[in-house]
């Protein structure tokens, strides 16, 4: 069985993140993390960031980079993250609400996914609920895996969002277990998100069947709270719980 890393999308320590993002990597090495998901780099060069990453020796293993940046700045895109030492781009979210979205979508991603791999980078997409609405019998999600096919498009399952959408994580997991390696551990109930360990995400099974799957990275993210120091509580909860799980 492999052994997954621990990371943290660091979404989920936003607030810290917004007022001195060098104090959110210095915070998140402290407790254990291994690597960050960025979600944002609040203005910074790649130079700085490189240079934080550096000095708390954390691993930029992914970042969530809105569609628009992905599709419309292809070239700015990659010269930031190959500068941070990061090859996996993450687009977090699309309003798709019909095949034709997904098929539009997936036509843009084909355009411009060969300048990413010509640079060493995959393109991944990180799901939310809404994608687990059918159009033509299908979920969104399956329509949009076919459409980019796994040498285009990777995938980055948010197991509380599969959950959410009334699927089972484990079984997406299994189902795309050849496009990934990366998977967000979160935590929640039909109601809302939870800390790891409290809601009603079968996360045990989750880690075993992505240990066996040779998955690499499990990415922590809490969105319980809006308040910064409750964030970074939560972020220090969560890695007690997923340390006991890797």
């Amino acid at each position: 069985m492999a052994v997954l890393k621990t990371g943290i999308q660091l979404y989920a320590i936003r607030s810290l993140c917004a007022e001195n993002l060098e104090k959110g990597l210095k915070t998140v090495s402290e407790i254990g993390y291994e690597g960050v998901e960025f979600a944002g780099f609040f203005g910074h060069s790649a130079e700085e960031v490189a240079g934080w990453l550096k000095k708390y020796h954390l691993e930029a293993m992914s970042a969530h980079v809105p569609a628009t940046e992905i599709i419309d700045h292809a070239e700015a895109t990659i010269a930031y993250h190959k500068t941070i030492g990061n090859h996996r781009i993450v687009c977090p979210f699309l309003d798709m609400k019909t095949r034709a979205d997904v098929e539009d979508f997936a036509d843009r991603l084909k355009a411009v996914a060969p300048k990413y791999h010509e640079n060493g980078m995959k393109l991944y997409y990180h799901n939310h609920a809404h994608e687990f609405v059918k159009d033509g019998g299908e979920y969104l999600i399956d329509i949009l895996a076919d459409l980019a096919g796994k040498q285009i498009l990777s995938l980055e399952f948010d197991v509380f969002w599969v959950y959410r959408g009334g699927e089972d994580p484990v079984a997406y997991m299994k189902k795309y277990a050849d496009r990934m390696d990366i998977f967000h551990a979160k935590d929640g109930t039909m109601e809302a998100g939870t800390i790891a360990g409290e809601g009603n995400v079968p996360l045990p099974a989750v880690f075993e069947t992505a240990k066996a799957l040779g998955m690499t990275w499990a990415i922590v993210e809490s969105e319980a709270s809006e308040e910064r120091e409750a964030q970074v509580e939560a972020a220090r909860k969560d890695y007690a719980y997923i340390r006991t799980l890797v």
